[in-house]
């Protein structure tokens, strides 16, 4: 199995106060295509930073990140974002869906974005709403649709344009056991389906249990739990 993400000696610090934190420290990894990939440790670890990081929205210290080998941060800013776009899905707490749009219009706007057809971003849209059981909320508005729903929205966006890698953050934290069970739930699926892998920060112990492998942050540092 081949891997979707290398990362090699990310490092990534900040100043506060005149003095400097380390909050990345040379930390390597890889995601193999189709792997599931859980990260946890305790608030303020730096779990964020490092997504982010991986996500091609914070430029690291040192270290590279290449998905499907070709790297994140030794390219233009306009072929970054095209890379982002292409090869990279996000989820995050907060779905960020556009509150004027419907869940179509959300889910279609990155392929549009991509220069897609409008009528083929409509029915791309449409069929994978379809796949996590939205077919009848397709035209409701963000603030018409449940937490769970508005989530549901936020997967469908981040896989639309079938990236290599879906990367999120604390997607389960807004929700109650049984939508967050149905989520994940819901991933297990779109995993198996489209052979996407995914990398999820979370403290949702049980979900992080369904992930291939568990990646701890801790002191800068990211090791595998056994």
């Amino acid at each position: 199995m081949n891997n979707v993400m290398v990362c090699e000696n990310i490092t990534r610090t900040f100043t506060e106060a005149g003095s400097q934190l380390q909050v990345l420290k040379d930390i390597s990894f890889n995601i193999a295509r189709g792997e599931r990939v859980a990260i946890m440790g305790a608030s303020g670890s730096g779990k964020t930073t490092l997504l982010n990081t991986i996500g091609g929205l914070e430029a690291p210290c040192g270290g590279t990140v290449k998905i499907d080998g070709e790297s994140l941060y030794e390219v233009s800013e306009r072929k970054r974002t095209k890379l982002r776009n292409q090869k990279l899905g996000f989820v995050y707490q907060f779905h960020h869906l556009l509150p004027e749009f419907s869940a179509l219009e959300n889910v279609a706007i990155p392929l549009l974005l991509a220069g897609v057809a409008k009528q083929e971003a409509i029915d791309k849209s449409t069929a994978l709403l379809s796949s996590v059981g939205l077919q009848e909320r397709l035209n409701h508005k963000p603030a018409k649709l449940s937490g769970g729903e508005r989530q549901r929205v936020a997967i469908a966006r981040a896989l639309v344009t079938k990236p290599a890698c879906v990367l999120m953050d604390e997607p389960t934290g807004n929700l109650d056991a049984n939508t967050a069970l149905d989520i994940q739930t819901l991933m297990d699926e779109l995993n198996v389906q489209y052979g996407i892998s995914f990398i999820v920060v979370t403290h949702d112990e049980k979900l992080a249990l369904r992930m291939d492998r568990i990646l701890v942050l801790k002191d800068g540092q990211l090791t595998q739990r056994s």
